[in-house]
């Protein structure tokens, strides 16, 4: 019997990518850079290679932090300063909440049924400052997050500390909902709770995921 819910924030509960766009291209634009929109997409497919860095081990978030937007200039050709980029983005990201469609409603629904935690990488003070300004924060009985655990999804020892935390609860009384396959659903899946998968991207979804959304609302559907 399923008590508890685990949902991640960035791309699941919250608009991650509309909250980047917003951020880089107010960001470029102040600094005198035409932005393009298939700038995103070199961002991303450099974030997204250094957040799996991360989840292997291979990279630390301060590192992470230090190196990214100087390898996104270098890859547009842009001549700015990488770390006061990132200060300024960090900042914009921290007042940034841009609902995921469904998101209000699915934590409606789920807090009248369930015990409800959120477990995000990412710097606590920020994901639960944007958590507030987005009006999630009170559904939640505690924010998890890497920044205060000091372990990244999928690791053991995040999933082991919330458990830890929240007290009576099983990994297979729980299920772990979000948008990524490497830290959510693999890191679920390894600590033995249920997975819920939120598939935007139309992905195969591999045997080993539970169950498989293609939108937040239809978490009723299975829970």
């Amino acid at each position: 019997m399923i008590k508890a819910v685990f949902i991640d924030i960035d791309g699941t509960l919250l608009d991650f990518e509309a909250c980047v766009e917003e951020s880089m291209r107010l960001g470029l634009i102040e600094r005198g850079i035409d932005y393009k929109p298939e700038m995103l997409d070199t961002f991303h497919s450099i974030n997204d290679g250094l957040w799996r860095d991360l989840e292997k081990g291979k990279l630390t978030f301060e590192r992470l932090l230090e190196i990214r937007w100087k390898t996104v200039f270098e890859a547009l050709g842009i001549e700015l300063d990488g770390p006061e980029f990132e200060r300024y983005f960090r900042a914009r990201l921290h007042e940034s909440a841009i609902p995921m469609e469904g998101s209000y409603d699915t934590l409606k629904y789920l807090s009248g049924k369930y015990r409800l935690f959120a477990a995000s990488n990412g710097p606590h003070e920020q994901q639960v400052k944007r958590m507030e300004k987005a009006g999630m924060k009170e559904f939640f009985e505690e924010i998890f997050t890497s920044g205060k655990i000091g372990a990244e999804k999928p690791s053991a020892d995040f999933f082991e500390y919330c458990f830890n935390s929240a007290g009576e609860i099983k990994p297979e009384e729980s299920v772990m909902l979000g948008d990524s396959l490497t830290s959510d659903m693999r890191g679920g899946a390894d600590f033995g709770m249920e997975t819920i998968w939120l598939n935007l991207k139309n992905e195969e979804k591999p045997e080993w995921v539970d169950f498989e959304i293609k939108s937040l609302v239809e978490v009723k559907n299975i829970l």
